[in-house]
């Protein structure tokens, strides 16, 4: 070492590496003051958003905030500024202590590393915070456009089938009048379903009311789409015989009316739907479910249901004899009396048949027993009886007729000549407004029918027997019921 300092060359390089030292040191020292103050320069940057914080959305609502923006004034070195993106600048308020009411909050803010604010336009905001309010309201759903030509619109179904939850501030929450869902049609033919509506909240004049939470956000929405339709009530007649030893007790169909779709025209006519059930098929007593097709009316379109089903209870035929059954009479004409003269009872005793269930129910008050006499003139007829009975319930002896006797009376035209001896004269009854016709002395009683006179033949009942017995008598005496198989 010692050898090398001795040495003049190397002691000159070394002086002259220090040199280059020192005077690296100072130049590094002095050159970034002067540097920094030349670089740094001021920028603009608009519409930074005002961020919410510390605000409890669930309690409160904001109803207005007089500035939702602002303009930053920045100073910088140019890197700084340039390579920066402007969503580094952040401002906010805080409504962490929020009171309802108007407020005035200072506007806080964060910047980028090496940028200082040199102005915030503006510096403070105004809010307007109100409780927040929950109402119910139904939903409806609104269409818009039509269908295609000749179809029309059902009610919609919506689901759930929930009232929605609007949520707003009280003086807003007052304005709702409804809230719906609007589905648009564009020459549809089919139901449309499942379609998804978003739900709003609307005034009075229709005008959404912006900022309503509804809960739930959505529904979804069948829409029937369909031709002209009618509901038809269903009347079920029958075909088929049971066996001779059942009767039928009930017939009950899983619906009671029909839908029909047509044109308008091809529906007019129809009052109600008339199908027939086919009892051919049940050969014991119970319970049995039975298809029955129904076939769309001529000029329809469809019907629905196309099909069917129909639970059929039948049981054991019974027999009921029901006594002292009232004859009405019907159809006296203007100016005539009547009285039923055989039976004298003015009673008929009548043998029906049916299931054990529906007789036991059955008494004189549900059967009508009428001698209409529509058309007949004074004198004494024999006048044929309409029998009707419940449903399912039938005469034992179908084929038997029945008869009354009924006599009719004219009005007494007293004598024009002689004074009517108060004594012993008959009481006249108002005269007729058309004229009398007279087969026998007014004054004088009207005569029985003659004991052998021959029974006029009489027209069967208009109750025809449903379950195919005809078994039984029309004059037995008594209310038991017997069973045809002894039971």
């Amino acid at each position: 070492m010692d050898k090398w300092m001795k040495n003049n060359n190397f002691n000159k390089i070394l002086a002259l590496a220090l040199a280059i030292i020192l005077w690296t040191i100072v130049h590094v020292d002095t050159a970034p003051t002067s540097q920094t103050t030349v670089n740094k320069e001021s920028k603009i940057i608009e519409n930074v958003k005002i961020e919410v914080k510390g605000f409890d959305e669930d309690k409160y609502v904001i109803t207005s905030q007089d500035a939702v923006s602002v303009r930053l004034e920045v100073l910088g070195k140019k890197s700084d500024l340039t390579y920066k993106f402007s969503d580094a600048y952040k401002v906010w308020i805080d409504l962490s202590n929020i009171q309802p009411g108007d407020t005035t909050l200072p506007l806080h803010y964060s910047l980028p590393s090496g940028v200082t604010l040199q102005h915030i336009d503006p510096n403070e905001v105004n809010v307007h915070v109100e409780l927040r309010n929950t109402k119910s309201f139904p939903v409806s759903v609104v269409t818009k456009g039509k269908p295609a030509a000749g179809y029309q619109v059902g009610a919609p179904v919506i689901e759930p089938a929930v009232e929605a939850q609007v949520t707003l501030a009280a003086s807003e929450l007052s304005k709702v009048s409804k809230v719906q869902g609007t589905i648009e049609l564009d020459g549809e033919s089919e139901t449309i379903k499942g379609k998804r509506l978003k739900l709003y909240a609307v005034d009075s004049s229709g005008e959404v009311i912006k900022d309503a939470v509804i809960e739930p956000s959505s529904i979804a929405v069948d829409l029937p789409v369909t031709m002209p339709f009618k509901s038809l009530p269903l009347d079920i007649s029958f075909a088929g015989q049971l066996p001779g030893a059942l009767a039928l007790s009930r017939v009950s169909p899983e619906q009671d009316t029909v839908t029909v779709y047509g044109t308008e025209e091809s529906l007019a006519g129809l009052s109600s739907y008339e199908a027939t059930l086919n009892l051919g098929t049940i050969d014991s007593a119970g319970t049995k479910e039975l298809k029955l097709e129904l076939p769309a009316p001529e000029g329809t379109v469809k019907i629905e249901p196309a099909v069917l089903n129909v639970s059929v209870v039948t049981s054991k035929v019974a027999e009921k004899t029901i006594d002292n059954i009232p004859i009405k009479l019907e159809g006296v004409d203007n100016g005539l009396t009547a009285q039923i003269t055989d039976p004298a009872s003015k009673a008929v005793t009548l043998t029906v048949s049916g299931a054990p269930a529906l007789l036991n129910q059955l008494d004189k008050n549900n059967i009508s027993v009428v001698a209409d006499v529509v058309g007949l003139t004074a004198g004494n007829h024999a006048v044929t009886l309409h029998v009707s009975l419940p449903r399912f319930i039938t005469l034992a002896n179908a084929s038997q007729r029945l008869t009354a006797t009924v006599e009719l009376l004219a009005p007494a035209t007293p004598e024009a000549t002689e004074t009517p001896d108060n004594s012993n004269a008959a009481v006249t009854p108002e005269p007729s407004t058309e004229p009398a016709i007279v087969e026998e002395s007014p004054t004088a009683p009207a005569q029985s029918p003659d004991a052998g006179e021959p029974t006029a033949t009489p027209t069967p009942s208009d109750v025809v027997p449903e379950n195919g017995a005809s078994s039984g008598a029309l004059n037995g005496v008594g209310n038991n019921v017997s069973s045809t198989d002894g039971t």
